[in-house]
């Protein structure tokens, strides 16, 4: 019988107590942001293997997103988008979207972080203002239909919606999309992903952007892969 090879993984202690929905590493450090729909955005420290922090909403936690080895934001079900510091314990709310806020990317080239939300905006926010909506939104930006992925590299932005729309901005200039395009996939896009190096565009449709690499999972593949985070087909296309 063949001998199973042995898993180098290991079991971070005090999981959430329900599916995650996003896990992202600090930039800098071993440091792991995970969110979950039992309310709870956790950090940890991967290689002591030690939980550092915990913070709960007032509902489930769709995205969350790295500021520093010890902040981050997150999006959350009960609409509102919050800072969270984990060495003082402290948050803040940024402000609120009019349904749940589906995904939330930090962009360290303008110092803004930018939200999607199921009320078919997009709103950028200011963190570095006073807490209170007034003070930290920038700009909103109107959506074909509901926002369920966003994708940042650099000042590109690339946004999928319901509707199988992807839009794709430069954040230097929010007034239109550079791109708006119609995904050819037969089902709704659920991820986008763009590549590190920002050259290239398309679709496992093989639909070139020209803006950034950007990978799609339809829901069809996510009914099989719920409350994980899915593996994508990789392909890389020169320019």
């Amino acid at each position: 019988m063949t001998a199973v090879p042995q898993s180098t993984g290991r079991e971070l202690t005090s999981p959430p107590t329900d599916g995650i929905s996003n896990l992202r590493f600090s930039n800098h450090s071993d440091n792991l942001l995970v969110s979950s729909w039992d309310k709870s955005v956790r950090l940890y420290d991967a290689s002591a293997n030690a939980l550092r922090g915990e913070f709960m909403h007032g509902g489930a936690v769709l995205d969350c997103c790295f500021h520093d080895d010890s902040s981050g934001f997150t999006a959350c079900a009960d609409h509102t988008v919050r800072r969270l510091v984990f060495n003082h314990s402290r948050e803040d709310i940024l402000g609120r979207h009019d349904a749940p806020v589906r995904c939330i990317e930090y962009s360290y080239a303008t110092g803004q972080v930018i939200t999607g939300s199921w009320d078919k905006t997009l709103k950028c926010w200011d963190p570095r203002g006073s807490s209170g909506q007034e003070r930290s939104l920038i700009g909103t930006y109107t959506q074909p239909e509901r926002v369920y992925s966003l994708s940042l590299v650099g000042n590109r932005l690339v946004v999928a919606t319901a509707g199988r729309h992807v839009n794709v901005y430069d954040l230097r200039n929010m007034n239109q999309p550079e791109q708006r395009r119609e995904s050819s996939l037969k089902y709704q896009t659920r991820c986008v992903r763009c590549y590190p190096n920002g050259t290239g565009a398309f679709s496992p449709s093989f639909c070139a952007f020209g803006l950034g690499v950007v990978f799609a999972l339809s829901c069809f593949a996510r009914m099989f892969l719920s409350k994980v985070l899915c593996a994508l087909f990789l392909l890389y296309l020169g320019y």
